[in-house]
């Protein structure tokens, strides 16, 4: 594996005032890889060759920070860190939901990173952030000066197993926790190999009732340990993490968290079946959002948007009248047909299409696999096709984009 550039070597030096200061010089300036070796050989004219590899970096590294944090050009970062790092709109609702719900007190951020989360919970109440891996954890106490967030926040590094373990483990009102998702870079997928495991984190409880847990947006609905709600966060149109809260942090069994234009919309899973019924063509199909997906929460969606579903096993929404909501993406269908390759290409000829979007639930081949065999006419018009099934009888819409793609 790849060793990053700014470890444990270069991050003290990242930290001095003439790299800061250089830092922040290359963050105003374009930096494309094709350029590399050329800001590489300017920046050894003053650093030596980690240091200015660190530098170009972190400047790269702040730069795509930017559309996950409005302080972005100010944060100590490293690349493995950004990318697990939560959303800074996402961070902000969570701090909020705990300040308002646990009772009084400082929060405990277990396995804090270089801060995301740590900075909006500060912002909301005292917070003692624990963190295992040295180069993180400097980089999270340079991002708490960098907020003028210091007095508000405590820096532990540890492994908090061990100190829950060990009785050691700081008293708090509240505690949110972040285990490890990936493992020597492979992605994890069950709730018993994320680090700490399940049963780790779940022992958080005997000290601590007020409790979060972030784990994958594709969590296993039979590893859901008992006595927890689960939010499933939307941000940009795509379910990014989902969350198990305990004791007073709990609220509906099932919800969606949409974060919109607007700010951020939340729909509860009833319990209540959604209504059945017809597809065919002059009607509206909606896809929902994929944490409303997650969330099950199609009978209050259904009920917003005076919809239906026309097979229960599929994430489709149909409505005899246009309906316009952030919460879904809304298609005007235009045929239906049985699944025919053949009929497929008649009918895109027929209606001098050009440009295809192709999407699928519940159909048993990945559409972009058809893609090469699709009849397509230079300049013409475009067209959505989702590939579906209703019971046992695969079918293809044709139909045309109302709401623009997320």
């Amino acid at each position: 594996m790849r060793r990053e550039a700014i470890n444990e070597t270069t991050i003290s030096f990242l930290l001095t005032p003439a790299a800061r200061s250089a830092a922040a010089a290359l963050g105003e300036m374009a930096l494309p890889e094709e350029q590399t070796f050329a800001i590489l050989q300017q920046l050894r004219r003053d650093f030596d060759p980690s240091e200015a590899g660190a530098l170009l970096a972190l400047a790269r590294l702040r730069q795509k920070a930017m559309t996950k944090f409005p302080d972005a050009a100010k944060l100590f970062l490293t690349a493995e860190a950004l990318e697990q790092a939560t959303a800074w709109p996402i961070a902000q609702k969570r701090a909020a939901w705990i300040a308002t719900h646990a009772p009084d007190g400082p929060i405990l951020d277990l396995g804090c990173g270089i801060g995301g989360d740590l900075l909006a919970l500060a912002a909301q109440r005292p917070v003692i952030g624990i963190e295992i891996d040295p180069v993180r954890l400097q980089c999270a106490r340079a991002n708490v000066d960098a907020l003028g967030l210091t007095e508000r926040v405590q820096l532990i590094e540890a492994d908090w197993p061990a100190l829950l373990h060990a009785g050691k483990l700081p008293d708090a009102a509240a505690a949110f926790a972040d285990p490890a998702r990936r493992v020597d870079g492979r992605r994890i997928f069950s709730l018993y190999q994320v680090q700490p495991p399940l049963p780790a984190l779940l022992a958080l409880q005997q000290q601590i009732a007020a409790l979060g847990i972030k784990v994958m947006p594709g969590v296993d609905d039979a590893e859901l340990p008992a006595g927890c709600s689960v939010e499933f966060i939307s941000h940009e149109g795509v379910c990014k993490e989902a969350v198990l809260w305990f004791g007073p942090l709990t609220t509906d069994q099932r919800r969606a968290s949409v974060h919109t234009a607007s700010g951020w919309i939340t729909l509860a899973d009833d319990g209540n079946a959604p209504p059945l019924g017809d597809l065919r063509v002059g009607l509206f199909l909606h896809e929902p959002d994929p944490a409303v997906i997650r969330a099950g929460a199609f009978a209050p969606l259904c009920e917003q948007l005076s919809a239906w579903l026309f097979d229960a096993q599929i994430a489709y929404l149909v409505s005899a009248v246009q309906q316009t909501s952030p919460l879904v993406q809304t298609f005007a269908v235009r045929e239906v047909h049985d699944f025919s390759l053949r009929r497929l290409n008649q009918r895109l000829e027929a209606l001098g299409v050009g440009a295809v979007e192709l999407k699928k639930r519940g159909f048993p081949t990945e559409p972009e696999s058809l893609r090469p065999r699709l009849k397509l006419q230079l300049g013409g018009r475009p067209l959505v096709v989702i590939f579906t099934r209703r019971g046992d009888q695969r079918l293809m819409i044709l139909a045309d984009r109302l709401s623009a793609a997320r």
